[in-house]
C-alpha cells in the first residue's frame, strides 16, 4: 500500500535531514520544519541556524535573503511533492480514474509527513515565489499532469461532460480540504471513529468522484476496485528533496 511505503519513507528522510553534510538543503529541510511547527512563514533565521548547527551568517552565503530562501524551500516542496506524485502513478492500476485516487492519496500523504512544504506552497505563497519562473513551471506541469488524466477520464466515458474546469476544481477541493483537516489535526474531530482508517483518504476521493462519474465510471470502481494501487514492491529510498 503507498500509504505504508510513503510514511516509512518519510521517516527515513526525516530523520537523516541534518546529517548528511549539505549544508544548502539542511537550511532548506529546517525551514520547512519550522514552517510545519510554527504553521508561519514569519520564522526567524537564529532558529533556523541553531537547528542546522551553523550561523545565521553562514545561511546568507547560500541564500542572498530571506525571500529568497523561502522561494528555495517552495521549489524544494514541489519536487518533493512531484516524487510522491510519480511514484503513485507508477503503482496505479492503468486507468485514468485509478491514477487520479492515486495522485489524490499521494497528495494527502505529502501534506501530512511534510506540512511544512504544504503549508508554504498552498497557503503561504508569497509575491515572490509566486514571480519565480521555477515555481510556476511546477506548478504548470502538475496542473499539466492533473488535467491530463481528467481529460482522458472525459475521452474514455468516465466522467460527465461538466467541463475541465469544474471537475479540476472539484477534485481539488476534496484534497485541499483533507489535506488541511489532518494538517490541523481537526479529522479526529470530524470523523472519530473512522479518522486513522489508511482506506479513509481513498473513500472520500470516491465519493467526490461520484458526482462526476458516469455509469461506466462506476462499473469500472465496482470491477476493479477502489484502492486505485497494484502490489506495492519493496521501498525504494526516493523521497529526498537534496538528492
Amino acid at each position: 500500500m503507498l500509504e505504508a511505503e510513503l510514511a516509512v519513507a518519510g521517516e527515513v528522510r526525516k530523520k537523516r535531514a541534518y546529517h548528511h553534510g549539505d549544508l544548502r538543503n539542511s537550511i532548506i529541510g529546517a525551514v520547512a520544519a519550522l514552517i510545519g511547527e510554527q504553521r508561519t512563514p514569519n520564522i526567524q533565521l537564529r532558529d533556523v541556524a541553531e537547528r542546522v548547527g551553523t550561523s545565521q551568517p553562514a545561511i546568507y552565503k547560500h541564500f542572498e535573503s530571506k525571500q529568497h530562501l523561502l522561494v528555495e524551500v517552495a521549489i524544494a516542496g514541489y519536487d518533493l511533492q512531484k516524487q510522491f506524485r510519480d511514484r503513485a502513478l507508477a503503482l496505479a492500476r492503468p486507468s485514468p480514474l485509478h491514477g487520479l485516487l492515486a495522485i489524490g492519496i499521494a497528495y494527502v500523504r505529502f501534506s501530512q509527513l511534510y506540512p511544512g512544504y504544504f503549508l508554504l506552497m498552498k497557503t503561504f505563497e508569497t509575491a515572490e515565489i509566486l514571480s519565480s519562473p521555477r515555481y510556476q513551471a511546477q506548478r504548470d506541469e502538475t496542473l499539466t499532469v492533473f488535467g491530463g488524466l481528467v481529460e482522458a477520464c472525459f475521452e474514455q466515458g468516465l466522467f460527465r461532460p461538466v467541463g475541465l474546469e469544474l471537475a479540476m476544481a472539484t477534485l481539488q477541493t476534496a484534497a485541499f480540504g483533507l489535506a488541511h483537516l489532518y494538517i490541523a489535526q481537526q479529522m479526529e474531530f470530524v470523523a472519530p471513529t473512522i479518522h486513522d482508517d489508511p482506506e479513509l483518504a481513498g473513500q472520500v476521493y470516491c465519493l467526490s468522484f461520484a458526482g462526476l462519474m458516469t455509469p461506466a465510471g462506476h462499473r469500472l470502481l465496482e470491477e476493479q476496485g477502489t484502492n486505485p494501487f497494484l502490489a506495492v514492491p519493496p521501498i525504494p529510498d526516493v523521497l529526498d528533496p537534496g538528492d
